[in-house]
């Protein structure tokens, strides 16, 4: 079963999609951390609320003594601090698993190297074996972006984009397999990832799309080309129905796997929730997404009923897309996403296979003592 992995993934090519205005969320690898005290423990008991800040004549002056507006401020600054140390430690934590798959790549290179008699380039070929992007590829990625941005034309652009696109290809040939080494016992990550995750209550989750009837408690990431996506939402609709206010979900389109094709995907969907459209639309994607090159986002929003009309105009204005994909994004790499299907559901992220495994014992913990979640 191939799990669709994000691993740290920003790099180079995201000045070039910057340049078209395409808000895709995908994480490139090479990004650089904001801070290099990665090192720094986010879980550790953090000491400064019980110290001194500085000395006053003499006399130490901890925050207990600060006026109500110095103790505002001092929270505030204390709140970025915990935020950015664990976006730090995030951050080390991606590059641990992105050098960990790159190691695994290079030793298993040099074996074969030796045996074979091949070349290396020859033989990375052959173990991240994937489908090469092509002009098509790069203009449908080109035609998903915002359209409402200036950007240059196609021709300028066409070779990075196809250039950006055989990276994330590769990117994710290498994890899938050094996903299947994990699963059969060759390797492990001994590097945690931090906690403790952002309050669901304290993001901003405002036009994503949801059933609107309350605070939503879950955060779903969408990848509507994700393998094993499918049947996770099949399964999880199971869940809203059975569970009801227990489980009450927001989505999150996250277009990584093919973005030039669910970018349009994940646009059409963000259309599909100005109509209160989406749910049909939304298993419409996850069922005939695949099938994009011989049917289009029209196509998928006529079958769900929409008004082609008022879809059309959103969908080709960009009227508010770019930023609820840029909001998106910014999502993932909050909550620390590196592979979907992916949820966040009472403070705990989950991700890839056997999700329900873990998340069936606390809805139903939550159904029997009827304790509505808020996180």
């Amino acid at each position: 079963m191939r799990l669709c992995r994000k691993s740290a993934l920003w790099g180079a090519a995201f000045g070039c999609l910057s340049s078209l205005a395409v808000g895709v969320s995908i994480y490139f690898w090479y990004q650089r951390s904001a801070s290099q005290d990665a090192w720094m423990s986010v879980g550790a008991k953090d000491p400064l609320p019980h110290s001194a800040l500085f000395e006053f004549k003499g006399q130490a002056v901890p925050p207990s003594v600060l006026s109500d507006n110095l103790k505002k401020q001092y929270e505030r600054a204390l709140t970025v601090r915990r935020h950015t140390l664990r976006d730090a430690e995030l951050q080390f934590f991606k590059e641990a698993d992105k050098i960990a798959r790159l190691y695994i790549l290079e030793k298993q290179l040099q074996m074969l190297s030796a045996e074979k008699q091949k070349s290396i380039h020859e033989l990375e070929g052959e173990i991240l074996a994937f489908e090469e992007a092509k002009t098509q590829d790069a203009r449908e990625l080109y035609e998903a972006s915002d359209p409402s941005a200036p950007r240059e034309g196609f021709a300028a652009v066409k070779t990075q984009l196809i250039n950006y696109l055989n990276e994330v290809r590769r990117r994710e040939a290498l994890e899938t397999w050094t996903h299947q080494l994990a699963r059969q016992g060759e390797w492990k990550m001994l590097v945690s990832r931090p906690m403790p995750l952002p309050d669901i209550a304290e993001v901003n989750l405002k036009g994503l799309p949801s059933d609107g009837r309350q605070q939503p408690n879950a955060v779903v990431f969408v990848d509507y080309l994700c393998n094993d996506c499918m049947p996770f939402f099949v399964e999880l609709a199971s869940r809203v129905e059975r569970f009801g206010s227990q489980l009450r979900p927001v989505y999150v389109p996250f277009p990584y796997s093919r973005p030039e094709k669910s970018m349009a995907l994940a646009r059409a969907a963000l259309c599909s929730q100005q109509q209160n459209g989406f749910s049909a639309f939304h298993m419409a994607a996850l069922t005939k997404g695949h099938l994009l090159t011989s049917v289009s986002v029209l196509d998928l929003a006529r079958q769900s009923g929409l008004n082609m009309g008022d879809f059309r105009a959103c969908y080709r204005s960009g009227e508010g897309l770019a930023e609820l994909l840029s909001r998106a994004q910014g999502l993932a790499r909050q909550f620390g996403l590196m592979q979907t299907p992916a949820m966040v559901y009472q403070g705990r992220l989950f991700e890839g296979e056997q999700i329900f495994e873990a998340l069936d014992p606390l809805l139903k913990g939550a159904a029997e003592t009827g304790q509505l979640t808020k996180r």
